[in-house]
Order: structure tokens, then sequence, then C-alpha cells
């Protein structure tokens, strides 16, 4: 029994002495050399070489304050870009593994857009053309069209205003006449004769 239990405490204190272990050990940021290049300022020349420490959780935000305070630089108006040994873009992010300083990354700093040639316009516009044209020559037919026909119109129109006149002043003769004729008969209060029946 006691040498059971003799055992078991030195598996325990093994197991305590492992996790102390464990626990002592907390994760180190990596060193990464970095290669600064200007190429906002036209400079294509490496000019300065510098050991940065990223810590092991970092953000970009806060990655991105370390560069610019181990270098010296004014992040408002330029971006960076980092590159490994091939050349290649590598994310910005506290992954990044270590390096030497025969083999450093390359930090370019750079304008917004900087790089960015705009060139001319390669989408042919003929069909967009095509259809405007189109439209303004139907629009410009159908204006020449209601040229033409405007002084047609406007005798249509007058004929039209005549016809109306004319159908009143017929209605008005016609109600005058009858207004005549009501006007000329007259009652006198009895029959002057005598009705046959």
């Amino acid at each position: 029994m006691s040498q059971v239990g003799y055992s078991v405490s030195g598996a325990a204190v093994r197991m305590i002495k492992m996790s102390n272990v464990s626990f002592d050990k907390s994760p180190r940021g990596s060193k990464a050399w970095i290669a600064l290049r200007r190429l906002d300022k036209n400079d294509d020349r490496v000019v300065a070489l510098r050991e940065v420490s990223i810590p092991p959780t970092a953000e970009v935000t806060m990655i991105i304050q370390i560069i610019t305070t181990t270098f010296g630089l004014n992040t408002s108006d330029v971006i960076f870009k980092i590159r490994n040994h091939r050349g290649c873009l590598i994310p910005l992010n506290s992954s990044i593994p270590a390096n030497s300083k025969h083999m450093p990354y390359v930090l370019e700093v750079a304008k917004i857009f900087q790089h960015v040639c705009p060139k001319p316009r390669t989408i042919p516009m003929t069909v967009l053309n095509r259809s405007m044209k189109t439209r303004l020559q139907t629009i410009d037919r159908r204006i020449q069209r209601l040229e033409e026909l405007l002084p047609q119109i406007k005798l249509r129109h007058n004929e039209k205003l005549s016809q109306e006149i004319e159908c009143l002043n017929q209605k008005l003769r016609f109600l005058h006449k009858r207004m005549q004729v009501a006007d000329s008969r007259s009652w006198k209060g009895g029959l002057t004769r005598a009705p046959l029946w």
C-alpha cells in the first residue's frame, strides 16, 4: 500500500513540475529583419535595415505602429507593402516568421495609387454611339414631320372651329325663331267660339 501511495504521489509531483514548466513558457514574439525602401520618394534603394520585434497577438494596426516608430515614418498618406526574399508579397501580421539579417524582408513605402497607371478606354463605344445616333435621327425626323404638318394642323383647327361656330349659330337661330313664335301668342282668358262637342 505504501509503495503504491508513493508512486502515485511521485506522479503527482512530476505532473505539478510539468505544469509549472508549461505555465512558465509564455509565447514570445518573432524578431524580423526588415529593409526599408522609400518608393514614395522615388528611391528604389534600401535606405535602412532594422530588427523589429513583433508581438505574437498583435493586430495589424499595432504592427504598423511598431514599424513606423522603428523607422520614423509618417503614415498619413502612404501604404506599406512587405515582401519576402523572393520578392513575393506577404501579409503584414503577427504570423511573420523570423528571418536573418542576410535575407531580410523588404518593406516598400508607397503613395496611395502610386503604381496605378490609367490607360485609355479600350471598351468599344460603337454600339452606344450607334444607338444614340439612331435615337437622335428618329427625334429629328419626328420634328421635321411636325414642322411639315404644322400649316395643315392650323388649317384643320380653323375648319373645326368654323364648323362648331356654324352649328352653334344654327341652334341659336332655331331658338330665336321659337322664342318669336312663343311671344306672338296671347291668352285672353276665354274661348271666342264654343267648342263643337
